[in-house]
């Protein structure tokens, strides 16, 4: 009863909270199908066709395909710009940080999103002589045109982060080798391990895993403690994580880490147990 009663005092704000969430999600997975955002947003398939009608008319571009619908991104890096990051700050801690870590001449994997993409900067402005394989469209572009050496992995491609995913991708990971496998997550959880809101990433990141000598997870604070849909790795397989100081602290706590470095805004923790 009290949630018609607050609906009838003020249905355009449930509306609008409604559209939002249909847009959270659309990023967050990059393709959905109706009958899921119906499913994750809690309303009719019918509603949510309304919805995503008035959403394209207010002049957000989205892009349908055989039930699905996504979000379309107008530039390749305008997602990645600063302005459009969140926790900007401590995303750039954490990837000056990698990039202090990485020894040079070492050859760096890099999965697709707004931490990674910052790496990948942090890695040109420092000029340090290493080559990187990636997933990533914008962070191969980006490398590519500040004559940095990038072998970029064929696929699929996945939105919001312009991954390349599935077989095809899976199968050219295992025709390279990497030093490091740097890997963007959207959970780091002390049971659950890493993960990720999408089915495909995950697969990506185990196939990363596979290819290369040491596994890093870099994330910032807000990604500690979360579970995300689907899980990327298990810690066993990850050697390192690299994080802000507030998420360092969040770490202390826990029994799997070791601190290996601390800087001034970012620190690398080592993982206790290893990969056999």
């Amino acid at each position: 009863m009290r949630a018609l009663e607050s609906k009838e005092q003020d249905p355009q704000k449930s509306i609008a909270s409604r559209r939002q969430r249909i847009l959270a999600a659309l990023e967050q997975s990059g393709t959905a199908s109706i009958v899921e955002l119906a499913s994750r947003v809690g309303c009719s398939v019918a509603t949510v066709r309304r919805d995503l009608a008035r959403i394209g008319a207010s002049g957000i571009p989205l892009r349908r395909y055989h039930g699905s619908v996504s979000l379309v991104h107008a530039d390749l890096g305008a997602r990645f710009l600063a302005p459009h990051i969140e926790r900007l700050a401590e995303k750039q801690a954490v990837a000056r940080m990698v990039a202090a870590f990485v020894p040079e001449l070492s050859i760096v994997g890099l999965n697709g999103g707004t931490t990674t993409t910052l790496i990948a900067r942090a890695l040109a402005q420092e000029r340090k002589p290493v080559r990187v394989v990636t997933n990533a469209l914008n962070i191969a572009y980006e490398l590519a045109n500040l004559a940095i050496e990038v072998v970029i992995v064929g696929g699929r491609v996945q939105l919001p982060h312009f991954e390349s995913t599935g077989k095809i991708a899976q199968e050219m990971f295992h025709h390279v080798h990497m030093d490091f496998a740097i890997l963007g997550v959207e959970g780091l959880h002390p049971e659950f391990g890493v993960s990720t809101a999408r089915e495909e990433e995950a697969a990506i990141a185990d196939t990363f895993c596979q290819t290369a000598d040491q596994v890093v997870v870099a994330c910032d604070a807000s990604k500690i403690n979360k579970k995300a849909l689907f899980r990327m790795l298990e810690w066993s397989k990850i050697d390192y994580v690299v994080t802000d100081l507030e998420g360092a602290r969040m770490l202390e706590t826990w029994p799997h880490f070791a601190p290996r470095l601390a800087g001034d805004d970012a620190a690398v923790w080592q993982v206790r147990h290893h990969r056999s």
